[in-house]
């Protein structure tokens, strides 16, 4: 595993500056027919470095670029390969939300697919298994390789409203069901994403910012317990904006330091590396959730900010609702030209995205029976599969 871990570092570190923090970004796109690209590098470089086309790490897929019919899709899927296979841009992943129910990126494109609600409340395990083996291979089929679901969180008075039928209920269900959904797709080839760490409240996160005040007893026992019980299991995990305090501070595993109940769970360091890395030893991708969003920008936290924030706080990939993302990548860049450690968390960063593609077929590590620059013993290579 060390000379695998060592390919990849030489990989990233032998990237472009901009494509290494392209790899940080999931937009969206242009269309549904063929990929078309939005930016060029002159963006971050004012023109002074050769124009070429600014890429993203992952597409993001919104009902308006599904196309009316499978062979659409998957002609679309290929278009976008091919370009950034073309101009020698690692292949991105491509990320949809298909939990179900209103949330169902795919209507009309696979079969009747319920919301996690519905299916918890009617199906039985073998029931739900089966649905969501057939779904997750459908998706797996057109392309895609991420999931943005499914939602893990268990439904309270205080999130029931928001999430509506979006939670498969108390926890039981969640770990349940959700547990069922998670091994469906993640042996079909497309990463799940549990949403969304560590909760929400009945303030839409769109257009207000979630203020969640808990015990440490239920924050441990029912905000907590899915995700910690569940990431093992998951390629990744979805922050929420929501804000956290403790009611009280008679938890020994859970201690907010001060000053961290001000910040956004998707932009705080407590909730990203101290509780997820560190706490509950997740090694996958730790998303942040749409940086547009009305809960950050109306809030004192823009864009541009919250980008810094995310990175610091140890985030690996940013989502953005919009399809530029070039003015957020060169502020990160300005930032790790002045910070060491800034730059060293962007390119660990981009290291798990590229163990992420590699896990999920993207790219693949073969022996090359060269020395590796840092091990001087025969190493591995990253490449681009084949057949893309």
């Amino acid at each position: 595993m060390e000379l695998k871990n060592a390919a990849v570092k030489e990989f990233v570190s032998s990237l472009s500056e901009s494509e290494r923090v392209s790899q940080l970004f999931l937009v969206n796109i242009e269309g549904n027919r063929e990929f078309i690209p939005v930016e060029t590098t002159a963006c971050i470089y004012d023109d002074r470095v050769k124009n070429e086309p600014l890429l993203a790490g992952g597409c993001l897929f919104f009902s308006y670029n599904i196309a009316s019919s499978k062979s659409q899709i998957k002609d679309f899927v290929s278009s976008i390969n091919s370009f950034y296979i073309k101009n020698n841009k690692i292949p991105p992943f491509l990320a949809l939300d298909q939990e179900g129910g209103y949330v169902n990126r795919l209507r009309g494109i696979t079969e009747n697919f319920p919301s996690a609600k519905y299916i918890a409340d009617n199906l039985t395990i073998d029931e739900a298994a089966s649905l969501y083996e057939r779904q997750a291979k459908a998706v797996r089929e057109l392309g895609f390789t991420m999931n943005l679901a499914p939602v893990v969180e268990v439904e309270t008075e205080e999130n029931a409203d928001f999430l509506d039928t979006r939670s498969f209920g108390n926890l039981e269900k969640v770990l349940s069901y959700a547990g069922a959904e998670i091994k469906a797709f993640e042996n079909s080839g497309t990463g799940t994403v549990l949403k969304h760490f560590p909760g929400n409240t009945n303030t839409d996160p769109h257009t207000g910012l979630p203020e969640i005040r808990v015990s440490s007893e239920k924050l441990e026992n029912e905000l907590a317990a899915p995700f910690k019980s569940l990431l093992p299991l998951s390629s990744a995990v979805l922050m929420s904006h929501a804000r956290i305090t403790l009611s009280d501070q008679g938890s020994k595993a859970y201690k907010i330091p001060e000053g961290e109940e001000k910040i956004p769970s998707c932009l705080s360091s407590y909730w990203v590396t101290d509780v997820l890395r560190n706490k509950f030893g997740f090694e996958g991708l730790i998303l942040s959730d749409d940086i547009f969003m009305g809960a950050l920008q109306d809030n004192g936290f823009p864009p541009e900010d919250a980008a810094v924030q995310a990175v610091e706080a140890g985030i690996d990939v940013i989502m953005l609702s919009e399809k530029r993302f070039g003015s957020v990548a060169k502020i990160l860049l300005e930032k790790a030209h002045l910070s060491r450690e800034f730059s060293e968390k962007i390119n660990r960063a981009a290291e798990r995205v590229i163990w992420f593609k590699i896990s999920k077929g993207l790219l693949t590590l073969e022996k090359n029976g060269l020395p590796s620059q840092k091990t001087k013993t025969e190493g591995y290579i990253v490449k681009v599969s084949e057949g893309l």
